[in-house]
């Protein structure tokens, strides 16, 4: 028996006991008045615990969310929760299928969900679930006959009913119906409950997006470094941050490392917009404003703000902005204009996040790039002035060597023309040869006058207008000046100081010597800049495994160790430097594949069934799509793709045996068993040390190559091996 009902049955035997011995009724009065403040406490007492074990509910609830969850599993552990936590027939979530313009019922829970057709749908605008969504406002209607909006399913009887619009910055997502069969059935902390539920699902679901985004941006991030042309990057960012931020339209810009005009590209369909950037983008206020900012900022409505008033957007959905400066060593290279927040209104701390992520990948890419075509331009230089240093040591006539000394600055400056003055001591011509598009000219008029400035001077002359440039320097020793070469180059952004330096060596017919020493300096910067290269590589692998082992909290940190361990029983067995990047690369890469297992298998508490373990096991298959056409990670396939193959051909995903499985699948696959019987699982403590070797030299043969155990009890008998044992 409740508290409450027995205090009523008590209060009202007290009062007829009171009637029946005729005792004053003031008497009777005064105790009637105590016994409504009981039970007016009573009631209050009652209130109190619904209220608490209303907040217990919600705690376990934003504990249970925290776990990144698909959007449908966190949905059926709201309304899980509000049915036991609120006195209700159903519990029923709806989201909005935006093409069709109607709820569709997404999780469901109570004793009368079965009175919810299959695959029910209805209209936005229709019922008390429509106006909810109309005023963005809980709505409750404590007598469903008295209220014309209301219509229930076939059977059902519900005289109450509390709708919570889902609503998350700004925008409407679908919306909470729970019902009860009595009327005025929902208390106030009932409607507390829900919209304290529902606020904790928006939460839930914008950090799964958010995780998602960041690990398809990271993994994004990873084809960006393989690009070698600016274009094709400024391409490729323009549709990452697209998919990424959600955005409708999205626009950048490029800058060359002069700070001219120099790249753009969009994704998105917004003809005005585009047009608008198109015109004089470098004079475009928006443009500028991002240029000059050294953090990402937002605009909620373009229409308003003060630098873009003048805009015309093509619809209201383009209003919201987010504006992200591309920067490299402190200085803008370019921007990101993203435009429009897809099924909501304005863009998110979030996506300012993702595009402060998003701007610094597209500034290493672009630097790489850059990096790229300035040693791809330098080593062709350097090669073309290599090969004329030796040419002109054999060639004896020195009108020859004029004619390839002008052959060679032609292509190395693109000059559309370009020649060469010498003379006699007395001042007189001794040779002089011109060259254009068609080739060696007699009759060229040269620049006489600038021939004479400079062996005057004894300094080069650069002279240039919005058309060509004319360079001129002086051939001379440290007897006489012998004349000049001059260039023109007929578009001014063709020529740079990279042209000067090889044109000035060819002018000075540096001795074979220094030709030599300046290529090994150009090949020692190019080895370094790889070598750069490599270590971003790595350093983005060990980023994305990161992320990917945060993903599964269960084996956090055990990619970077197997990649250690690995690396050492590499050296043990004698693999070459390329092998043992392979094997290290490939260690922290084997399980990539996961990324395409759904978390609902990847985190389930319990035993997988078998159809599920079909799904786990495609995940080397997986793995491998994602990284064979990754040009520098090819080598890295065998591990990733038969890791889970086994010496006696137990293993998966091809039943591989003994040595028809890859060397470094089998090195990894003891590295993997170690690290995995040394670690702590939530499911079983870490093992000692010598139970684990134990372990593992019993499975030699069975599980494992057996050359590669011994290879391993070599390192644990040299006592080397425990440092790259996980942490306690």
């Amino acid at each position: 028996m409740g508290q409450g009902s027995f205090v009523t049955k008590f209060t009202g035997a007290f009062k007829h006991a009171h009637k029946r011995s005729g005792q004053n009724l003031d008497e009777t009065a005064h105790f009637e008045s105590g016994v409504e403040q009981i039970e007016i406490l009573t009631r209050q007492l009652e209130e109190e615990k619904r209220r608490n074990t209303q907040l217990i509910l919600l705690g376990e609830l934003s504990r249970q969310l925290e776990t990144l969850l698909d959007q449908p599993v966190a949905a059926q552990l709201v309304v899980n929760t509000l049915e036991r936590g609120i006195a209700c027939s159903y519990v029923c979530l709806y989201v909005i299928d935006v093409e069709r313009n109607e709820f569709v019922v997404m999780a469901a829970a109570g004793q009368m969900t079965h009175l919810i057709p299959p695959a029910y749908r209805q209209n936005i605008k229709r019922g008390i679930m429509g106006r909810a969504a109309r005023l963005r406002k809980t709505q409750i209607s404590n007598d469903t006959r008295l209220d014309l909006d209301y219509f229930p399913f076939e059977h059902e009887m519900s005289l109450s009913t509390l709708v919570v619009p889902l609503i998350h910055n700004g925008y409407l997502h679908g919306v909470l119906e729970i019902s009860a069969q009595q009327g005025n059935a929902f208390h106030g902390t009932d409607v507390s409950l829900a919209e304290a539920a529902v606020a904790e699902l928006m939460r839930a679901w914008e950090r799964s997006r958010y995780q998602q985004n960041l690990t398809e941006l990271i993994q994004a991030g990873i084809s960006l470094t393989t690009m070698v042309e600016p274009q094709s990057v400024v391409h490729e960012v323009a549709s990452i941050t697209r998919q990424a931020l959600s955005a409708r339209f999205v626009y950048v810009i490029l800058l060359d490392q002069i700070g001219n005009f120099s790249q753009r590209a969009y994704s998105g369909q917004a003809p005005k917009l585009l047009k608008h950037f198109e015109n004089t983008p470098l004079q475009n206020s928006l443009i500028q404003s991002t240029l000059n900012a050294s953090q990402p900022f937002r605009v909620r409505d373009i229409r308003k703000y003060p630098l873009t008033e003048n805009i015309e957007i093509d619809h209201s959905g383009l209003r919201s902005a987010l504006a992200l400066p591309i920067r490299l060593h402190r200085l803008s290279v370019g921007a990101i204009l993203a435009f429009g927040k897809e099924n909501e209104i304005f863009f998110t701390e979030n996506d300012e996040s993702l595009g402060t992520l998003l701007a610094s990948q597209a500034a290493a890419a672009l630097e790489s790039t850059w990096l790229y075509q300035e040693l791809r331009n330098t080593l062709t230089t350097t090669t073309q002035l290599y090969q004329v240093s030796f040419q002109i040591l054999q060639i004896e006539d020195l009108r020859e060597a004029v004619k390839l000394i002008l052959e060679t600055a032609c292509k190395v400056a693109n000059a559309s023309a370009a020649g060469v003055v010498l003379f006699t001591p007395e001042k007189n011509v001794d040779i002089e040869l011109a060259m254009d598009a068609n080739g060696i000219q007699n009759n060229t008029a040269h620049p006489t006058n600038l021939i004479e400035q400079v062996m005057s001077s004894g300094t080069s002359i650069f002279l240039s207008d919005q058309t060509a440039t004319q360079v001129c320097f002086p051939v001379q020793t440290n007897v006489r000046r012998y004349g000049g070469l001059w260039l023109r180059v007929s578009e001014t952004l063709n020529y740079d100081s990279r042209h000067t330096a090889a044109l000035q060596t060819l002018v000075n017919h540096l001795e074979r010597a220094i030709l030599l020493n300046e290529s090994r300096i150009q090949a020692k910067q190019i080895e370094e800049a790889y070598e750069e290269l490599e270590i971003t590589y790595d350093r983005t692998l060990a980023a994305l495994m990161s992320a990917l082992d945060a993903r599964d909290r269960e084996t956090e940190g055990h990619s970077l160790r197997v990649s250690r361990i690995a690396g050492y029983l590499g050296e043990q067995m004698g693999l070459d430097s390329h092998q043992l990047k392979a094997l290290e690369r490939g260690s922290l890469l084997h399980d990539i594949g996961k990324i395409g297992i759904s978390d609902t298998i990847l985190h389930k508490p319990g035993p997988l069934d078998d159809e599920e373990w079909k799904i786990m096991r495609m995940h080397p298959d997986i793995g491998k799509q994602i990284v064979e056409d990754i040009p520098f990670l090819q080598d890295t396939l065998p591990v990733i793709r038969y890791h889970q193959e086994r010496w006696d051909g137990s293993g998966y995903p091809l039943g591989l045996k003994d040595k028809d499985i890859p060397l470094l699948a089998r090195i990894f696959a003891v590295a993997d068993a170690f690290d995995a019987l040394t670690s702590d699982r939530p499911y079983r403590q870490k093992i000692p040390l010598p139970e684990a070797v134990q372990f593992l030299e019993e499975q030699s043969g069975i599980l494992f190559d057996p050359e590669v155990i011994n290879a391993f009890d070599e390192i644990i008998t040299n006592g080397r091996l425990p440092n790259f044992m996980a942490p306690d």
